[in-house]
């Protein structure tokens, strides 16, 4: 369905970077070889400035990406400011601009915050910077006209089509502020027209979820506010500095701060314009080079600048390729997922409009990723293969299990560091997955909780993907008793003092979730006695259902394989059951492991 509309976009982006290939061809012959290279020689290590003000300024679009993500987030400026850097390689590497490169983004900072948060951050985000680059140019155009002292009509239409843009952009921001549903309204009365075409109605619905998410994203709180502003402004203002510092080496002509400005106008409308153009090769030499001739700094002068912020630009897309590759992605692979995790969100698949009722969460390990599972259990299973067959057996039977609970959502909480692949084998679809988040255990799974509640499920239940004698009688049970109060949290107990499951609901409008993962001994006898203390702190009621084992080490796993042993069907646990049986025959059963039950 969708192959016909990329293609025209890829030819089209063809031809515009064949185009631009011509253009920079011309005017760099036009400008001269050797003076352009003289003047790149004269920028010497200056050239390392003018990488690092270009860093400043993706930095200050990942800051000003931030201040969109209302409340609570994990994003780093840090992971920010990397993620801005993969999502502008990859716009400025394929026809497609931002509708990869914006997506691009969300989904390298997936492991921080979902992508259903991130994408509409960003299109707030995007309002703004779309905002000040417009007063920008505007601005641009009216110091032109200043400068040239002109009164030509041609230059008094183009201003006036500047201030037509801005008071555009305005008037979008004022309807945004004032949560007017211009859009929604719009479209009902297309859809009637429409005549219930499907198309138009899923069209409708999706541009209906965007402006609701614009609308509740939107910053109204002033602080918030200003330095939004602040961030896009100084983007801009790093950009006239950069400018100004390579004119006055390149240049005979001396610069000033207003000149400069005028050329990042320059800069931001020959951005804006040809985003279609990868890395706006030719554009951008025939732009600043006609430019830099008018206001008398000659073409020579306009082409190196342009061809030495180009060479800026591919110093930090190499560190974005970077990022994509210990994402574990390559350039296409990134080009397609980013695609779909638009369209997921479009979809309101991880959207906040999607979730409804309970919703049963499994946090697991790719059997397939690159660290094997279950490494503790290396002294009866020395091969990683084999750790990997067991592990995918302990999955499969946990999903089996999970899956048969009617009217329950069934989510799959990956690690970053396992990815996504190989959960397709344990009937696991690629819109159940759900990425964890955090630096420790306590952090993923509060993650989860707040990912959930924000997109409208409750009750949530987690619980482990080591657990292959579950049954669905303790998570139904879990299920009943968070239905319809949220002054409770369920755990399922395991015999070494920790948890498997543990349950929650969504607490009242505007409050966080309960703090039961701050200060928890991980991973010892400790943890649940933690756990219910953390809780009786936050005034909860704690309530225990029936106790499973998960598999942890050689011991835990003798114990399961006595209890599945006796089955004869192979009607519990027929993946994990399976497993044992090939790795570990009956007569091989080593008795020290019988012996410790």
């Amino acid at each position: 369905m969708n192959a016909r509309p990329v293609g025209l976009v890829s030819v089209g982006g063809g031809l515009a970077a064949l185009l631009g290939v011509g253009l920079f061809v011309y005017f760099v012959r036009q400008a001269g070889v050797g003076e352009i290279l003289e003047g790149i020689q004269r920028l010497g290590w200056v050239f390392l400035v003018i990488v690092a003000l270009g860093g400043l300024r993706l930095a200050t679009r990942g800051m000003a990406w931030r201040s969109c993500l209302g409340g609570s987030h994990r994003l780093t400026s840090v992971q920010a400011f990397l993620a801005v850097v993969a999502g502008d390689t990859l716009g400025n590497l394929t026809p497609f601009s931002l509708l990869v490169g914006e997506p691009a983004k969300a989904l390298v900072a997936s492991h921080r915050e979902p992508v259903a948060r991130t994408l509409p951050a960003l299109a707030v985000e995007n309002l703004f910077y779309t905002l000040s680059a417009a007063l920008v140019i505007a601005g641009g155009g009216v110091a032109l006209v200043l400068r040239l002292q002109t009164t030509d009509g041609w230059w008094l239409v183009a201003v006036m089509s500047i201030v037509v843009l801005i008071a555009l952009v305005v008037t979008v921001h004022v309807l945004v502020w004032r949560r007017v549903r211009i859009v929604s309204r719009f479209l009902e009365k297309f859809v009637r027209r429409a005549r219930g075409s499907t198309v138009v109605l899923q069209w409708s619905v999706r541009a209906c979820r965007l402006e609701e998410r614009l609308h509740r994203l939107y910053p109204r709180d002033g602080a918030r506010l200003l330095r939004l502003i602040g961030w896009e402004f100084l983007f801009h203002a790093l950009g006239v500095l950069e400018i100004y510092i390579m004119l006055s080496l390149i240049s005979a002509l001396p610069p000033t701060l207003f000149d400069a400005f005028m050329f990042e106008s320059t800069n931001r409308f020959i951005t804006s314009v040809f985003k279609v153009v990868p890395m706006r090769i030719g554009v951008d030499e025939a732009g600043t080079g006609a430019f830099a001739e008018l206001l008398a700094f000659g073409t020579t002068a306009g082409v190196t600048l342009a061809i030495v912020r180009r060479a800026r630009m591919l110093v930090w897309m190499t560190v974005g390729v970077l990022v994509f590759v210990g994402r574990g992605l390559s350039v296409r692979r990134a080009t397609l997922d980013a695609q779909r995790a638009c369209r997921n969100v479009n979809h309101g698949r991880g959207g906040v409009e999607s979730g409804h009722g309970p919703a049963l969460v499994v946090m697991a390990r790719s059997p397939q990723g690159s660290r094997t599972p279950k490494r503790r259990l290396a002294t009866v299973l020395s091969s990683p293969g084999d750790r990997r067959r067991l592990y995918a057996a302990f999955l499969e039977d946990v999903i089996t299990t999970s899956a048969s609970l009617e009217g329950v959502s069934l989510r799959v909480a990956y690690t970053m560091d396992g990815g996504t692949v190989g959960f397709e084998r344990a009937g696991v679809s690629a819109a159940q997955l759900l990425p964890q988040r955090g630096e420790n255990l306590g952090d993923r799974e509060r993650g989860i909780f707040e990912d959930l509640f924000a997109q409208g499920y409750s009750p949530v239940v987690v619980i482990g993907s080591d657990l292959p004698t579950l049954t669905a009688r303790p998570l139904a049970e879990a299920f009943n008793r968070l239905r319809g109060d949220s002054d409770r949290v369920v755990l399922g107990p395991t015999p070494d003092g920790g948890y498997y499951l543990i349950g929650l609901s969504a607490p009242a409008s505007g409050m966080p979730v309960p703090d039961l993962f701050s200060g928890i001994r991980w991973s010892t006898e400790w943890t649940r006695a933690d756990t219910i203390a953390a809780a009786e702190g936050c005034g909860l009621e704690v309530e225990l259902v029936e106790s499973c084992l998960d598999v942890d080490d050689a011991a835990d796993l003798a114990r399961v394989r006595s209890e599945l042993a006796p089955v004869v069907d192979i009607g519990r646990a027929p993946r994990t059951t399976q497993v044992l049986r090939e790795l570990f025959p009956a007569d091989t059963l080593p008795k020290t492991d019988a012996e410790s039950l």
